[in-house]
């Protein structure tokens, strides 16, 4: 798949608003590590994501994220399992302050993330 997206991308034959295939990859970073032309594939399928989303090509999970990051400050909810989990391991609660949350809300406006339509 990494192949051949990034033949597709210096053909210039990626479809920003149709890619499916870039939301496949785990971004691992594997293809970038055993690249033996020095190409960071990993960056190029971020920036094609960054590029996708933009146009509105992105998987609704990743919508679903994004409106509960930008919201709460985290990238999962906050559930009861969550809990019960972290207090069997010894963990503390998760707060997050409002602070905080005010923070990351800045951050996503001044970053390309602001630039991104999650509504």
């Amino acid at each position: 798949m990494t192949r051949e997206v990034m033949e597709r991308t210096v053909e210039e034959a990626v479809l920003l608003q149709d890619e499916k295939s870039i939301w496949l990859c785990v971004m691992c970073n594997s293809c970038s590590e055993r690249c033996q032309l020095g190409v960071d594939p990993a960056l190029v399928i971020t920036l094609l994501r960054q590029a996708a989303a933009q146009v509105g090509n992105r998987p609704q999970h990743f919508v679903d994220e994004a409106k509960l990051f930008q919201a709460s400050g985290l990238s999962f909810p906050n559930t009861g399992m969550t809990r019960k989990l972290r207090k069997e391991l010894g963990l503390p609660e998760l707060c997050v302050s409002q602070m905080a949350i005010e923070d990351v809300q800045s951050i996503i406006k001044r970053t390309s993330m602001g630039r991104v339509k999650i509504e």
